[in-house]
């Protein structure tokens, strides 16, 4: 394997196999968000081939902070006729993040994939520069696919929540939406998705470690209450929270199924959204209530597999197979939050 490499100004370039060759293909867009713990299982290898077939035989680019990752080179090893070549670029400043030299290397790419890592530099260091603006040249006029996992994923919503310091735990929002964990929750102004417009993603939803004593399932629920209450209650509000092996594969037409591995647990996707009702109590250091007749939000839910299973329209946020309904409410903070499956 040939590696080619450039550090300067903050930025790491490293071409891990292939010729950039930037006139090449022609890519076809959409969107794969990833929960966040791949694990390299048949649910990641399908939801792999399925990105890397849009690209064309393009060029891939990995994009990060902090460091040169393994995600190019794992592309390299195992899906190397698929790509034109794999690169990564970490872009660690704001003066990197308006080189000229960054940029063309992301406006070059073929096809792209955001690594995870920490929201909140992805926010501090690439938010309002020139690799903003050349993301969503991607996004919206080279139309390539683009790929984000765990911290990567959190940052293609329209609302998006990047924490300075501690991210908020879902019994912290729910016994009080305006927690101060809550504070860095944004909104249109960094990675323009036509497709996940009004949408805030959340990933790892299943995770329960030393680190993260608390699912994320009500965390993404206390997200939608609290934004729907920064909008002036203006709807919609919408939501995609995936668990850890889950791959959400949205295509060019907005129709989105789910990769996993066909287990039990732990690939779901939830798409939620609001169901006409606001909360009946949304205030300081008072828990929340969003019950609406057990009825506030309306969740599809679908499991993944290795062969993709389910479909769900992003444009009407109606039409679905594959899954099925839940609604998810609460009484009163952490302890009266519920998630009920909807009775055929």
């Amino acid at each position: 394997m040939v590696t080619t490499s450039e550090n300067s100004s903050n930025f790491d370039y490293v071409i891990e196999c292939g010729t950039v060759n930037s006139t090449a293909a022609k890519p076809i867009g959409g969107i794969l968000l990833i929960g966040g713990a791949e694990g390299e299982k048949s649910g990641e290898d399908s939801a792999t081939r399925w990105f890397l077939k849009r690209a064309n035989r393009g060029d891939y680019l990995v994009l990060r902070c902090g460091e040169i990752g393994s995600q190019a080179a794992w592309v390299c090893d195992n899906y190397r006729d698929f790509v034109s070549s794999a690169a990564e670029l970490s872009i660690d400043s704001r003066e990197a993040a308006n080189h000229p030299k960054v940029i063309q290397y992301i406006r070059d790419a073929d096809a792209l994939f955001i690594a995870g890592g920490n929201q909140n530099q992805y926010e501090d260091y690439w938010e309002g520069s020139a690799v903003e603006d050349a993301i969503n040249y991607l996004i919206n006029h080279k139309k390539v696919p683009i790929a984000g996992t765990s911290a990567g994923m959190a940052i293609l919503g329209d609302y998006y929540y990047a924490p300075a310091h501690q991210g908020v735990l879902s019994s912290e929002i729910l016994n009080n939406p305006f927690h101060h964990n809550t504070k860095d929750i944004y909104r249109s102004d960094f990675i323009q998705v036509p497709i996940l417009k009004n949408v805030i993603t959340d990933t790892h939803l299943d995770r329960i470690d030393e680190e993260h004593p608390e699912t994320r399932y009500g965390r993404l629920f206390g997200f939608l209450a609290r934004i729907l209450h920064d909008k002036n209650n203006q709807l919609p509000v919408f939501g995609i929270g995936l668990e850890e092996g889950a791959f959400v594969a949205i295509d060019e037409k907005g129709i989105a199924q789910v990769f996993g591995n066909g287990t039990t647990q732990g690939q779901d996707a939830y798409f939620l959204q609001t169901n006409g009702a606001v909360p009946e109590q949304i205030k300081q250091d008072l828990p929340l209530i969003w019950h609406h007749n057990g009825q506030a939000v309306k969740v599809y839910k679908i499991s993944g597999t290795p062969a993709g299973s389910g479909r769900f329209d992003l444009n009407n946020w109606s039409t679905a197979s594959g899954g099925s309904w839940e609604y998810w409410f609460t009484t009163g903070g952490e302890s009266g939050f519920k998630r009920k499956p909807i009775s055929s």
